[in-house]
């Protein structure tokens, strides 16, 4: 499998999630088209627990990248432009408004982009026999990220930086098996000790671990690449949020009458 087809299996994965999110809600489902209830429901859950697959994936990656990219700057900066263009997409498809908070940096992009700048750095103080220096500031990037709120937030610049510094692919998907089963696994498992145990939270669970899977089968290989093609795996994701922001506007509020199904 080509890094190609692994990057199309990661667009349709967020794809899925997002329109679940933004204008495919159970409401719509419901009001609109007129699903039973109960279908709309697990329509909604499979949607969003495949949505899981995407975030691995990507973290993949960008590891990837930082580890072969010739133009470590040009890497950052598009990143960074990118970052910065999908934020008004990102609020507007997420939040209806354009409601930024002290530091305005909350889609994924921007997540990537910290887990990049912490394997750079390591990269900088190691070739200074300072390895040990970079937990500091590499610590208050996962600190930064979790306090903007970033999508997956601390949790996802550490699984960038895992799987950058870890230098076998073994020991890379060993890793994301272990931070993958942080994330959804030990809530499922908790969740069945309390007595709240729902299928789709180990649903979720085992669509997520299927990403170790899906780069289990990567053979290294780009695939056909361009730079057309390159730029559109970046410029897809703020175009689509837009696009689904659209159509949560053009299709208005849903008046579901919630009480018929009680």
């Amino acid at each position: 499998m080509t890094w190609q087809i692994v990057k199309i299996i990661a667009i349709v994965s967020m794809t899925l999630d997002h329109a679940e999110k933004t204008f495919l809600t159970q409401s719509f489902l419901i009001d609109r088209l007129g699903m039973d209830m109960a279908v709309s429901f697990r329509v909604g859950r499979i949607m969003s627990s495949l949505g899981r697959i995407a975030f691995p994936l990507y973290a993949f990656g960008i590891a990837q990248g930082c580890t072969y990219t010739k133009n470590r700057k040009k890497f950052l900066l598009r990143l960074l432009v990118f970052a910065v263009l999908s934020e008004v997409p990102f609020l507007l498809a997420f939040n209806g408004s354009l409601s930024f908070r002290l530091l305005p940096i909350t889609n994924v992009l921007f997540t990537l982009l910290i887990g990049s700048l912490c394997c750079f750095m390591w990269d900088f103080f190691s070739r200074k026999k300072m390895a040990w220096a970079a937990i500091f500031p590499i610590a208050a990037l996962i600190l930064l990220a979790d306090r903007c709120h970033t999508d997956y937030g601390g949790f996802g610049v550490i699984t960038v930086f895992a799987l950058y510094v870890l230098p076998k692919k073994s020991w890379k998907l060993l890793a994301l098996s272990v931070l993958l089963t942080w994330l959804y696994g030990l809530p499922c498992v908790m969740s069945m000790f309390y007595g709240s145990y729902s299928f789709y939270s180990l649903l979720k669970w085992l669509c997520a671990l299927s990403a170790v899977g899906i780069l289990a089968l990567y053979n290294g290989q780009e695939g056909r690449h361009n730079k057309l093609s390159q730029y559109f795996f970046y410029a897809y994701y703020p175009l689509h949020l837009l696009l689904f922001y659209g159509l949560s506007r053009w299709i208005g509020p849903i008046e579901t009458d919630w009480s018929a199904f009680e």
